[in-house]
């Protein structure tokens, strides 16, 4: 079975591989440059659902899995904010 992640936007969506843990690196750097063009997108690769954000006022708050400042680009994941690093593990993209 083919894995294809899905990218939503205002205004769009874009449907990418998602086979491996390459794939997914790309997905995600697509979908954070997607973010910081329409403010806000959701991501899902199979099962798993993701919205992407850009907030100056949530930089300061800790990531719910590290407890890491998450800067710019929240990731959140069923409620849980998440920084880059962790939201990466999240979707299985490869290790860097």
């Amino acid at each position: 079975m083919v894995q294809v992640a899905h990218i939503r936007y205002d205004g769009g969506a874009l449907l990418l591989p998602a086979q491996d843990p390459y794939d997914r690196e790309v997905v995600f750097e697509e979908a954070e440059c997607c973010a910081r063009r329409h403010g806000s997108v959701g991501v899902q690769v199979g099962r798993k659902e993701m919205r992407i954000s850009i907030s100056q006022a949530d930089a300061r708050v800790p990531c719910g899995e590290c407890r890491h400042p998450i800067g710019l680009m929240s990731f959140v994941v069923d409620r849980h904010r998440l920084c880059a690093h962790c939201a990466k593990r999240y979707l299985g993209c490869r290790d860097q």
